[in-house]
């Protein structure tokens, strides 16, 4: 077979689809795009092979060349995480620049050029300053970099070009109105903000938008892109004329330099207090002192702690943002000095006066012996320093000392009961609010739970109406259903056989749902996301879960899993994130399957779903008052379930909760294709005439005759 690639052609109708149908940038969906590339350049034989990630080599090869458009500045990719793709100036340029193929081959030699430029300039710099190769960490950089230039420097916007903002009169006056306003117990954050800056001019709430923005940028893990984006955005929108978010702070959002703990994220009033009080401090030096602040660390590490040395992570963070080459990414006073001590026989064994110029030292010493930058916590060099005896920390300094309006509003599971609209909910379900904040209240406290009844008492509907309501910007739901046949390998990995050019079979390791989910949610780790499991008892669960039944009661630990390469990170080891959330239904008249063992049930909350128990109990009667019915919908029901001996045989009020008003002739179809068949199949051998015991007509006439019905026929 020839090896025929039209990437070039397709890549280059990917650019021309986007400037076709949004010109202006706007984001488009990726797997829109690549539909219609593939429709205007098909796939050739040897581009339609499965390759070892199971998909056609010619959308892999597509995808690829995405990144040489991205290199090129041609192409953004939604810092979200969404799969959407928009086109650039650049791009709409050069598509009228190059013809044909050359528009690929140029975006090649961009994109090669840009690579070897970044790579001279590391290898430069790996004997001068703390480096790093990290893409997080340089988009965010980039972006802090703006601050400095643009507010610290000049006094301009960051986020409006050429707009006066960071002079020394708007921090005072945003310092000043950040001391005096009031922080309300249990308003968050943000609400406190719309109180507090309701009355300040367009400047103030620009300017206290992009300081957010500086405190935000480095924070990785515990926040998201789509957390720190509506934060900017709750401040931007109380302007009376908001302004837009760059393309280069949206980009930044995504990743972040280190984890810094609760401190950062729950004392978020404390730590904007530190910036201002640094910010003003600043704003009262002369123009030289400011030079010489910007220009050497030391002079700006004073300014930094000039008043006090309490939270020392947002200090640092600080530190790290304007100078990053001698300070570097790590915050943590604690880790500092454990590193210091543990690699200091790599700058000879002797401590000087400035732990700062030390660590610095030390790690530009393991650059130019590794050749390349180093992550001091990365294994190999973590488990050296954390073997180091602790040190001594100030007792002024530790986060866990602040206090603050914000403190405990950190949620692991990505939402809070709070966040669930159970009035929205109950009027959509029509099941009780108490019952559903019971619901929500299980779900966080366990991470997971299973709906069980009956067929056709809503058990998936109100599983969708849940997870719709917890869903947050960024976050993920997935909806699977368990079978007989299910695996652990469907569920979370396992190899599946592919074909490669010469028709050869292989086996490429492949991840499941569970293992999608979890990735999604540490790349947005403050937002809920949700993995729908229907019929969860039809499967093997033993076989299915493995030893994933251990990261459903101990999230925070990691476990080996059964094949290597789908860990996280590609590792051995796997933990299951918080914020990982599982609600499962369940069919328990189905009995050719066996209930869930007992270790299933130890780690899930259950909850019933049954026509004869609240919450579904009375529901057709509450439906008839919002969709009234000339029928007898809820005696019928009524009469109905009660001639049904074996209570799990009975049947749910889903069949008949229809918004138009029921004729007679519904409701022989309802019950000739819907009731009967169920109940022909749950007494099967049993010698019952389901059609003469539970017939609408029978039943029909049991209900006229005790209500004595005189409108029925």
């Amino acid at each position: 077979m020839e090896k025929e690639l039209k990437t070039p052609e397709r890549a280059r109708a990917a650019l021309e689809i986007l400037a076709e149908k949004a010109p202006g940038g706007d984001y488009l969906s990726v797997s829109d795009i690549w539909e219609e590339a593939r429709a205007r350049v098909p796939l050739s034989p040897f581009e339609t092979e499965l390759n070892t990630k199971n998909k056609p080599r010619g959308e892999t090869n597509w995808r690829f060349a995405s990144s040489e458009f991205v290199e090129s500045g041609w192409l953004q990719k939604n810092p979200s995480l969404a799969g959407e793709w928009s086109i650039t100036p650049k791009g709409l340029a050069a598509l009228g620049e190059y013809a044909g193929g050359e528009l690929y081959r140029e975006a090649q030699r961009i994109a090669a050029g840009s690579r070897d430029r970044r790579r001279n300039e590391i290898e430069r710099a790996l004997p001068e300053r703390w480096v790093s190769d990290d893409n997080d960490q340089r988009r965010l950089l980039a972006a802090a970099e703006l601050i400095v230039d643009e507010g610290l420097r000049k006094g301009l916007s960051a986020f409006a070009p050429g707009r006066e903002l960071w002079t020394p009169q708007n921090i005072a006056a945003l310092h000043a109105r950040w001391a005096d306003a009031r922080k309300e117990e249990g308003k968050g954050f943000t609400a406190n903000l719309e109180t507090q800056f309701a009355e300040a001019s367009d400047d103030l709430k620009l300017l206290m938008a992009e300081v957010l923005a500086f405190q935000l940028l480095p924070i990785a893990r515990v926040m998201g892109h789509a957390k720190k984006r509506e934060r900017i955005e709750s401040v931007l929108q109380l302007m009376q004329h908001p302004v837009e978010i760059p393309r280069v702070f949206d980009t930044a959002f995504a990743g972040g330099a280190f984890n810094p703990g609760i401190g950062m994220q729950s004392h978020i009033n404390h730590a904007i207090t530190v910036i201002l009080d640094v910010l003003l401090a600043w704003s009262r030096l002369s123009e030289d002192d400011q030079q010489l602040a910007l220009e050497d660390p030391r002079r700006w590490r004073e300014l930094v702690f000039v008043k006090d040395r309490g939270f020392p992570t947002q200090r640092y963070a600080l530190l790290y943002l304007v100078h990053p080459g001698f300070f570097g990414p790590i915050v943590s006073p604690e880790h500092r000095e454990l590193v210091r001590k543990a690699f200091i026989g790599e700058i000879g064994g002797q401590f000087s006066d400035d732990a700062d110029a030390d660590l610095q030292a030390i790690v530009i010493a393991l650059q130019v012996k590794e050749g390349k930058p180093i992550d001091l916590y990365d294994p190999a060099f973590e488990a050296r320093w954390k073997q180091t005896p602790a040190p001594t920390v100030d007792p002024q300094a530790p986060d866990s000392l602040l206090d603050d309006s914000e403190a405990g509003l950190i949620e692991p599971r990505g939402f809070a009961v709070g966040d669930v609209d159970v009035v929205d909910l109950a009027a959509a379900t029509h099941l009780d609010k108490a019952w559903l904040t019971k619901l929500a209240s299980a779900l966080h406290r366990r991470g997971q739970v299973i709906l069980y009844g009956p067929p056709g008492t809503g058990k998936t509907y109100l599983a969708r109406a849940l997870a719709e309501r917890l869903a947050k910007p960024g976050s993920v739901i997935k909806r699977i259903q368990f079978h007989p046949s299910y695996t652990y390998e469907d569920f979370f990995a396992g190899y599946r056989p592919v074909t490669d050019a010469g028709g050869q079979l292989s086996f490429s390791l492949t991840r499941g749902p569970l293992r999608e989910i979890a990735d999604e949610a540490r790349k947005n780790p403050d937002v809920p996301h949700v993995l729908m499991i229907d019929e969860i008892n039809r499967a093997n669960l033993s076989k299915v879960f493995g030893e994933l039944y251990y990261l459903l009661e101990y999230r925070d630990d990691a476990i080996d899993v059964m094949y290597a390469g789908s860990g996280d990170d590609g590792g051995k080891s796997f933990s299951l994130p918080a914020n990982v959330l599982l609600i499962g239904t369940m069919n328990t008249a189905d009995r050719s399957i066996a209930l869930l063992d007992s270790a299933m049930r130890r780690r899930f909350s259950f909850f019933e779903l049954h026509p004869d128990v609240a919450p579904v109990a009375g529901i057709l009667g509450r439906w008839a008052l919002q969709h009234p019915q000339s029928l007898p919908i809820a005696e019928l029901f009524d009469a109905l379930n009660a001639s049904i001996r074996d209570r799990e045989d009975r049947i749910g009020p889903s069949h008949l909760l229809r918004r138009e008003d029921l004729t007679m002739e519904d409701l022989h179809a309802v019950w000739e294709e819907s009731i009967l068949p169920l109940l022909e199949e749950r007494h099967m051998g049993t010698g019952v005439n389901v059609h003469v015991k539970y017939g609408l007509t029978a039943l029909l006439g049991s209900v006229a005759s005790a209500s004595d019905t005189s409108h029925l026929p």
